[in-house]
């Protein structure tokens, strides 16, 4: 009986390998649209395997890439209502959960940026025309 669960163990660490080589093409070539399945996989891993990537490491990862699916969209001129609802589901309200009482000051930068471009977010699309004269900046969502 042994056999068949090595097989089984086999072609799941084939599928692994297959999904996390896809995962690191797409954010090689910096496919912005298909980072919400790398996040999907990420959390996966994360509930898999919680301790093969540090929590801090995770976190910021996830928070880059989240961050470059809104910022795509709003080069690509979508919509502010469908920006916005990006945005909502990407950054919930809550933010980050991993940090606790035992939150150190690297956690709190992090939580600090993710409050802070969901912040710059919503005041770009209260005020589109705004949004032309800061897009010329190059640092614009980094003020």
């Amino acid at each position: 009986m042994s056999a068949p669960s090595e097989a089984g163990a086999a072609a799941a660490a084939a599928s692994l390998r297959l999904v996390a080589a896809a995962s690191w093409w797409v954010v090689r070539r910096r496919l912005s649209v298909h980072y919400p399945r790398v996040l999907e996989l990420l959390e996966a891993l994360r509930t898999a395997a919680p301790g093969l990537v540090r929590s801090r490491h995770h976190a910021r990862l996830c928070l880059g890439l989240r961050a470059k699916v809104i910022v795509e969209m709003i080069l690509e001129g979508q919509s502010w209502s469908l920006v916005l609802d990006a945005l909502n589901y990407h950054f919930p309200e809550a933010g980050p959960r991993e940090y606790g009482s035992k939150a150190t000051v690297r956690d709190l930068k992090i939580v600090e940026a993710h409050e802070g471009f969901c912040q710059r977010v919503k005041q770009l699309a209260e005020d589109p025309e705004d949004f032309a004269i800061q897009l010329q900046s190059p640092l614009f969502l980094l003020q």
